[in-house]
């Protein structure tokens, strides 16, 4: 490749869990197909582990250039992976902090180079990779953060010096009512140019559940965001207008950082799926995926429940069972992604999936269930036409892939910024219905039974998908030419060249 086909060279570095690197990989390869030539930076146990990103990484483009760094993690982690449940969170932590040496030599070495595509001009890296604030200052090239959730997850964080004085931090985590306004005061968070927010609907990692070194950290990570040059945001602006706008105004960034969205970063090409094509033509690269692309085949258009709770959360046995169960009951079509319970066995090993699923389950529903150990490409399903439903955990990735596709959801969020997500879905956006729990946070079978039939059958399922179309239609009208989120790549894609082109 000729230094004129590419102008300028960015860094990109994710926080290495799957959840923050497959949106990085598809803001490198939009940046790259922009003309920027992109180094990748991630740890070496995510290109060659058990739990690789190597299917996601194929058929890199040229100005895409993966460079894997030292990552010594036990044998444990490096088998299990510690990006499981919300107790992995000292880990990431940890491991975070891990990179930031093998980094900063690897950009000693960039910054050194004569040659093609010449000394990177930008660090685009994670929030919680906040130390590479100072690399970039060290260099004297702007930082970038990428944000992999949506805006709205952002406002409550930038608000954190307020809360602190208020000596409000840690947020308590009482049970509140679903009305704001019903909630005592101490439950609520009122965020300037923004909706009150119940302490439970922010970022779980503000929440008293979580100990004080953690809120520590994230307090410090946050705190680095003044004095990064911007943020490029995974969603779109027309999704997440009210919390772009918020996050603009100085009363919230004083130091007018600049806020851009740049979300899905899908095109209708990558999800494109039509049921007439041959297999091979389908994308389909494993012996699961075709399994699941046949087996959906078969069924009509928006017959199927979609179940998966992505890479980090992990029901226990027994809400398996009840998942399992109310499936059954429900007498609907549904496909099950379906990983091992916390602490069973390491996702490595193979496991008998009969031995945690109800007995005689499997022979009672052959005729309505897929099951598929571990994973299958969720793109692939959910752009298949007989989806009609998808039961998830809410996690950002999950919920803008539901939004692209047009593909409502049953909600069960977990942690983080996945209860934000829910009421995305169910009560902005009005394309979900979150399932009920009991006090000790189970979801019975009846409840299972009751929201998958409504989804799948009932006239609410049939309104929620009228509308999770309007919004496919948007989420691709904003990668287009001209959309909002294109202007945005663009304006930062001239921003870099303009960058590069003072240092030749």
């Amino acid at each position: 490749m000729s230094s004129d086909v590419v102008a300028a060279h960015v860094v990109i570095a994710p926080l290495p869990c799957y959840g923050h690197i497959l949106p990085s990989i598809s803001l490198a390869r939009a940046l790259a197909a922009k003309g920027l030539f992109v180094t990748f930076v991630l740890s070496q146990h995510r290109i060659t582990g058990p739990r690789s990103v190597a299917s996601h990484i194929r058929s890199l483009p040229p100005s895409f250039r993966l460079v894997a760094i030292p990552d010594p993690l036990s044998s444990h982690c490096l088998a299990y992976g510690v990006d499981e449940g919300a107790d992995s969170v000292p880990a990431e932590l940890e491991r975070s902090q891990l990179m930031r040496q093998p980094f900063e030599r690897l950009m000693d070495d960039l910054m050194a180079a004569d040659d093609f595509p010449g000394a990177p001009v930008c660090i685009i890296s994670d929030v919680w990779l906040s130390w590479t604030q100072e690399t970039a200052d060290t260099f004297h090239i702007p930082r970038y953060l990428f944000y992999p959730c949506q805006a709205a997850i952002m406002a409550p964080l930038l608000f954190l010096p307020v809360l602190q004085a208020q000596g409000r931090l840690p947020l308590k985590a009482t049970p509140a009512p679903d009305d704001v306004e019903a909630c005592d005061e101490e439950l609520v968070v009122r965020v300037p140019n923004m909706p009150p927010l119940r302490n439970l609907d922010c970022d779980s990692l503000l929440l008293e559940t979580f100990t004080r070194s953690v809120h520590d950290a994230y307090i410090r990570i946050w705190m680095t965001f003044y004095k990064v040059t911007g943020v490029l945001i995974y969603s779109f602006y027309e999704l997440d207008t009210v919390a772009v706008n918020a996050l603009r105004n100085p009363i919230l960034n004083p130091s007018q950082v600049e806020i851009l969205t740049v979300g899905p970063l899908h095109s209708p090409a990558n999800f494109a799926h039509p049921a007439s094509e041959a297999a091979e033509g389908r994308n389909a690269v494993s012996q699961e995926e075709e399994q699941c692309l046949q087996w959906l085949d078969s069924h009509s258009s928006s017959s199927v429940l979609y179940v998966s709770f992505g890479t980090i959360f992990l029901p226990s046995l027994e809400q398996i069972h009840e998942l399992a169960l109310g499936l059954e009951a429900s007498e609907q079509s549904f496909l099950w992604i379906l990983r091992p319970p916390i602490g069973m066995l390491s996702p490595s090993e193979e496991f008998n999936v009969s031995a945690i699923l109800p007995e005689g389950f499997l022979s009672r529903i052959q005729n309505k269930g897929l099951i598929i150990r571990n994973w299958a490409s969720q793109k692939l399903i959910l752009s298949h036409p007989s989806t009609g439903a998808f039961l998830t955990h809410c996690g950002w990735n999950s919920t803008l892939e539901s939004i692209c596709m047009g593909v409502p959801t049953v909600a069960f969020p977990q942690f983080a910024d996945q209860r934000m997500n829910c009421k995305l879905l169910v009560n902005q956006l009005k394309v979900g219905a979150e399932l009920h729990r009991r006090a000790d946070d189970l979801v019975e079978r009846g409840e299972v039974e009751r929201v998958t039939r409504l989804m799948l059958t009932g006239k609410e399922g049939i309104e929620m998908r009228s509308r999770a179309k309007q919004w496919s239609a948007a989420a691709f009208k904003a990668m287009e030419k001209d959309g909002s989120s294109d202007r945005n790549l663009e304006s930062f894609v001239l921003k870099m060249k303009k960058l590069s082109s003072k240092n030749l």
